[in-house]
C-alpha cells in the first residue's frame, strides 16, 4: 500500500534588511560605483597613458635585431661582370649559389631637430591630461547632483505615499463608521454612500503613489549602481542652512573649454614645423657573417653612422588644410565657450531667484499647516463634543494631509533649489 506523503513546505527566505543611507553615503556610493564616473576616471588614465606614449618620441630607441637570411642573388649574371665570367674560367652557377647570412646587430635611432614639435606634442599631451580631469569634474558633478535629485524625489515619493496612506487609513475609518451607524439606523443610505465614494477616490492614488515610489528607488539604484530592487531605507534631510552662502568656483566646462583653446593654438606649432626641415641621427653596430662560428668576432663586426636632414618640398598642400581646419576648430570651441559663459551667467542668476522663491514657498507652507493642524485640533474637539459630524472630521483631516504634503514637498523643493544654486556655482551637492 502506498503512502502519499505530502512534500514539505519550503519556507521562503526572509527578506533582505533594506540598505540604509544617508545623503552623503549615497554621493560616496556613486563617486565609488557610477559607471559614467568611472568612464570618465579611465579617460584620464587614458591621457596619462598618452603623455607617456608622447614623451618616447623623444628618447632614444633601441632595438636588437638578429636575422638570418638565405639568397640567391643573381644580379651579378647581368652585370658586365657576369657577362665576362665565362670567359675568365669562373663557373656562373658559382657565383649565384646560394647563401646564408646570420646578422646580429644592435640599432639606436635619436631624434635631433624638429623646430619644437616633439616638447609641443608633449605639451599639448599634458593639456589633455587637465581637459580630461575638467571632464570628469564635470562628469562627477553631474551624476552626484542627478543622485541628490534621485534621493529627493524617493524621499518625495515616499511622503506622498504616507499621506495617501493616512487619508486610505482615514477613508476605511469612515466607512466602517457610516455602516455601523446605517446598521444602527444613526445614518442614512446617502452617507454611506458618500464615504464609499471617498474610500474609492482615494485608492488610484493609492495605487500611483506606490508606483512612484517604487520607479524612484529604481533610478537611485541605478545611479548606485545597485540591483534596481534593492530597497533602500533613506535618512531624513532636515532642513538647509539659510545662512551659507558658498562662494563659487569656475566651472570645469568653462575650464575644459579654454584647454581645448591652448591645446589648437599649440598645434598649430606643430603644423608649422612640419614645413621645416628635420634632422635625425641613427647607429649600428653588430656582426653579419655566412657561418655562426664567425658571429661575434672580427672582421666580421658592421657598423653604421647616420646623420638625416629631411626638408619638405611640396606636400600638397595637405599641412595648408590641417592649419585652415585647426583654425576652424579653435573658433568652434571659442564660440562653445563664449555660450556657455552666457549660459552659466543666466543658470546662476536663475538660481539665486529659485532659491530666493524656494525659502518664501516653504514659510508659507510652513505657516499654513501649522494653521491646518490647529484648525485639526478643534475639528476633533468639536466632534468629542458633538457639534460637527464624522464627515467634516474626515474633510478636517484630508486637508491637513494635503497641508503636510505641501509642507513637505515646499521643504524638498527648498533642498532642490539649494542642489540647483550649488550646481550653478560649480560646487557639489553637500
Amino acid at each position: 500500500m502506498l503512502f502519499l506523503v505530502p512534500p514539505a513546505q519550503v519556507e521562503a527566505p526572509p527578506a533582505p534588511a533594506p540598505l540604509t543611507l544617508d545623503l552623503a553615503g549615497a554621493l560616496a556610493r556613486a563617486r565609488a560605483e557610477n559607471a559614467m564616473i568611472r568612464a570618465a576616471k579611465a579617460r584620464v588614465e587614458e591621457r596619462q597613458g598618452l603623455i607617456t606614449t608622447t614623451r618616447a618620441d623623444a628618447l632614444p630607441q633601441l632595438t636588437l635585431i638578429g636575422d638570418f637570411t638565405r639568397v640567391r642573388d643573381v644580379s651579378i649574371l647581368n652585370s658586365g661582370f657576369g657577362d665576362t665570367a665565362a670567359q675568365l674560367g669562373f663557373d656562373p652557377t658559382a657565383l649565384v649559389a646560394p647563401r646564408n647570412v646570420y646578422t646580429g646587430q644592435a640599432v639606436a635611432s635619436q631624434p635631433l631637430f624638429y623646430w619644437g614639435k616633439i616638447g609641443t606634442a608633449i605639451d599639448i599631451a599634458v593639456m589633455g591630461e587637465r581637459e580630461a580631469e575638467h571632464a570628469y569634474t564635470t562628469a562627477e558633478l553631474d551624476i552626484l547632483h542627478g543622485v541628490a535629485k534621485a534621493y529627493l524625489a524617493v524621499l518625495s515619493a515616499q511622503a506622498e505615499l504616507e499621506v495617501v496612506e493616512v487619508r486610505k487609513r482615514t477613508a476605511e475609518r469612515f466607512l466602517a463608521d457610516m455602516k455601523a451607524k446605517l446598521e444602527a439606523q444613526a445614518a442614512t443610505e446617502l452617507d454611506r454612500l458618500r464615504a464609499e465614494s471617498e474610500y474609492l477616490a482615494v485608492l488610484p492614488e493609492s495605487l500611483q503613489a506606490e508606483a512612484q515610489h517604487q520607479r524612484s528607488l529604481e533610478v537611485l539604484n541605478g545611479l548606485l549602481g545597485l540591483d534596481p530592487k534593492t530597497s533602500l531605507a533613506l535618512g531624513d534631510l532636515g532642513l538647509p542652512d539659510p545662512n551659507q552662502r558658498p562662494t563659487g568656483t569656475e566651472r570645469s566646462e568653462l575650464a575644459q573649454y579654454r584647454q581645448q583653446e591652448a591645446m589648437l593654438k599649440a598645434n598649430e606649432r606643430i603644423i608649422t614645423s612640419d614645413l621645416r626641415p628635420k634632422f635625425d641621427f641613427s647607429a649600428s653596430y653588430g656582426w653579419q657573417a655566412g657561418q655562426t662560428d664567425n658571429l661575434f668576432k672580427t672582421p666580421y663586426d658592421t657598423w653604421r653612422v647616420n646623420v638625416t636632414m629631411r626638408f619638405p618640398v611640396f606636400d600638397g598642400l595637405r599641412s595648408s588644410g590641417k592649419r585652415a581646419q585647426n583654425r576652424a576648430q579653435l573658433e568652434q570651441v571659442r564660440q562653445f565657450r563664449i555660450d556657455k559663459e552666457r549660459s552659466i551667467a543666466v543658470e546662476k542668476r536663475s538660481a539665486e531667484r529659485e532659491l530666493e522663491k524656494a525659502a518664501a514657498f516653504h514659510a508659507a507652507a510652513r505657516k499654513a499647516y501649522d494653521a491646518g493642524n490647529e484648525a485639526l485640533r478643534m475639528s476633533r474637539e468639536s466632534f468629542e463634543q458633538g457639534l460637527i459630524t464624522s464627515l467634516d472630521l474626515l474633510q478636517a483631516e484630508r486637508t491637513e494631509r494635503q497641508l503636510e504634503s505641501q509642507r513637505r514637498r515646499a521643504e524638498l523643493a527648498l533642498w532642490a533649489a539649494t542642489f540647483d544654486h550649488r550646481r550653478a556655482l560649480g560646487l557639489p551637492p553637500l
